[in-house]
């Protein structure tokens, strides 16, 4: 059963509403606090802005984008502020607000929370009774969770630690420096590895290995605090290694075999909602659709997806189709360097992770498409192969099923409730249906020419050669028929629990174990301890990745065990989860040099000191009595 918001909204509510023949509107928070299912509604609280920040567009622009693997169309193209760091990000960005705002909203809930239950007069018994420590270590756990975001994305702003209830509405702010943030993050962290359950009922609740993962990725974000080789980099490198292999000797990864490597099982539909490999999730309700904001889940598919109307819909792709998501809302594509130089850009690359995490083949959504000759001609195919005789050699054969057809054969969708009766689903692995073919490895020209789908390696749908207006290899390519074509992130596109083409209703990963692994690694090179134990968790993953039968083309020595390396890495397993911005900020990538580096965002012109943290939100500096000593971070 998934974590549900029904039991918050009960709690809220018994404040405002009669129940039985007791008139709840008489009785002050105190006393609804101690009930345990009050108690409980306000640790779901805890929770409930974890969805503003996953499965929509405000975080993945602030935590993945500004980096080295995704662009969008241009400097000023769509979300530019923080894509591009261009001119316009400032104290009035409205994705900033509302990160700031979710952020800052969990952590007054775990106030609350930790109040109650600290108050034990308050709380209806012991602050140490073992199932309400239990409860209130969800809290402790959120709120260093939280506290990290802020402090990874604003530096130094407010460290607030007491509940409204407690200490009321603060007219001054007061900044806090990194360290003592960092000191409270850990506090909870440590806390909450002690108390939480091993396991929990409701799927999305955190556990221990929640918060042990957790802890080793704060103490190895905290190094970036400390002089390379220091002796306080080097500790909390251990302490991030440490906490590391706590998760991985109690975890499990899913074992290759000789038909699916552990990264394709990692991504199979039916085990979505049931991850072995997965430590802490946005837990989406796809039965009643409890979720916040109910069915509205799940787009963020569609800021990844390749703009179908441009150009694939004149081979067959439908943008009514569900399985690649309707393409009105596309924002980023993939950079050159993530396509070619972390991914291997081979057909016959042993590891799976670009075909786990990319849609490049593209099945036509109807029984049959014909191909105009204007649009032979238009995308260069060889118009002597267009014969109106012969209608095979520019019609392509469909294999589309209904959502009937599939529910026939126990593959259900829509969230599993039965009504998405007139939906088209593309059904994938029969070739001679695709109508679109995006690879990471170039193409032939000519064999591109003689293919009756739609055809383009990066070499065609992005500039390699930098001659175009910003004269950096991998903008937009020249020819403007291409530009459109691009691999699609499909990581958020569980066939499974689609409820239209919009919207999914899959669970989201927010910390994985091979996260993990690849922590425990960095921790490694970081301390110059266990370097031979954090190469093992290198090849894990590298394992991982491929069919068994290729585990050993996988494998690297130590001359790959170096932080440059692991970047990649991290890249090739993570990109898209909302991590990348935190990796190279703690690498000391966050800089011009780096960001403007060949086949990497080529739109990103500037980076300046202040960008490595964000502005203030102006909503926030108005409602202050010292904005002005406060500061706005620069901008």
């Amino acid at each position: 059963m998934a974590l549900s918001f029904t039991t918050l909204s009960f709690s809220v509510a018994l404040t405002s509403c009669s129940l039985d023949e007791t008139n709840y509107s008489t009785l002050d928070q105190e006393i609804v606090y101690q009930s345990d299912a009050g108690f409980n509604g306000l640790v779901e609280a805890c929770y409930e802005n974890i969805y503003y920040l996953y499965g929509k567009m405000d975080g993945i622009d602030l935590m993945e984008m500004g980096t080295d693997l995704w662009m969008n169309g241009g400097r000023n193209g769509s979300h530019g502020e923080l894509t591009n760091y261009n001119e316009n990000l400032n104290t009035s960005t409205g994705v900033v607000r509302v990160v700031w705002n979710a952020l800052y909203g969990i952590v007054s809930y775990c106030n609350t929370a930790i109040y109650y239950q600290n108050n034990s007069s308050v709380a209806g018994g012991s602050a140490a009774d073992s199932t309400r420590k239990a409860k209130v270590a969800e809290a402790y756990f959120l709120r260093g969770f939280a506290n990290w975001h802020i402090v990874e994305n604003w530096g130094g702003v407010v460290l607030n630690n007491s509940s409204i209830a407690q200490s009321g509405a603060q007219e001054r702010a007061e900044r806090a420096t990194e360290e003592q943030f960092y000191d409270q993050i850990i506090s909870d962290l440590q806390f909450a590895a002690e108390n939480l359950p091993e396991t929990q009922g409701d799927r999305g609740r955190v556990t221990k290995w929640s918060a042990l993962a957790m802890l080793a990725k704060a103490y190895l974000q905290r190094t970036r605090l400390y002089a390379n080789g220091s002796a306080e980099k080097k500790h909390y490198a251990e302490m991030a290694y440490e906490a590391a292999q706590q998760v991985i000797a109690a975890k499990q990864l899913y074992q290759s075999d000789a038909t699916q490597s552990g990264s394709t099982k990692y991504w199979l539909p039916e085990n979505n909602k049931n991850n072995q490999e997965n430590l802490f999730i946005e837990a989406v309700d796809h039965v009643g659709g409890f979720n916040p904001e109910w069915w509205n889940r799940g787009r963020t598919r569609q800021y990844y997806q390749m703009a179908i109307g441009s150009a694939a819909q004149n081979f067959g792709i439908s943008s009514d189709g569900w399985r690649y998501g309707r393409a009105n809302a596309t924002v980023w594509r993939p950079t050159l360097y993530l396509l070619q130089e972390c991914f291997e850009p081979s057909e016959t690359t042993p590891d799976t992770r670009f075909s786990d995490s990319f849609y490049y083949k593209y099945y036509i959504g109807s029984k049959q498409h014909v191909i105009s000759k204007s649009t032979w001609a238009t995308y260069g195919k060889d118009v002597s192969l267009y014969n109106t005789r012969r209608a095979s050699s520019y019609t392509i054969t469909g294999n589309v099923a209904s959502a009937l057809d599939l529910r026939g054969t126990g593959f259900n969708f829509y969230a599993d409730n039965g009504t998405a009766t007139d939906a088209v689903f593309e059904l994938e692995n029969n070739d001679a249906a695709m109508g679109c073919f995006t690879p990471n490895w170039d193409l032939d020209s000519a064999w591109c020419a003689h293919q009756k789908f739609l055809a383009a390696g990066p070499n065609q749908y992005m500039d390699k050669v930098g001659d175009g207006p910003d004269k950096k290899v991998g903008g937009l390519a020249k020819n403007s028929y291409m530009r459109s074509l691009m691999p699609s992130l499909k990581k958020f596109s569980c066939v499974k629990y689609l409820h239209s083409n919009q919207e999914c209703e899959q669970d989201i990963a927010i910390i994985r174990l091979t996260d993990i692994y690849l922590t425990a690694a960095e921790a490694a090179v970081i301390s110059g301890e266990h370097l031979n134990e954090g190469l093992d968790c290198l090849n894990a993953v590298r394992r991982h990745a491929a069919l068994s039968t290729n585990a050993a083309q996988m494998e690297v020595t130590m001359a790959e065990m170096n932080i440059d390396y692991i970047l990649k890495e991290r890249a090739r397993e993570l990109c898209g989860e909302q991590w990348r911005w935190y990796d190279l900020k703690r690498t000391g990538n966050l800089n011009l040099q780096y960001l403007s580096g060949t086949g990497r965002n080529p739109y990103i012109t500037i980076f300046q000191q202040r960008h490595l943290v964000r502005p203030v939100p102006q909503e926030f500096l108005d409602q202050i009595a010292n904005a002005d000593e406060f500061g706005t971070n620069g901008y």
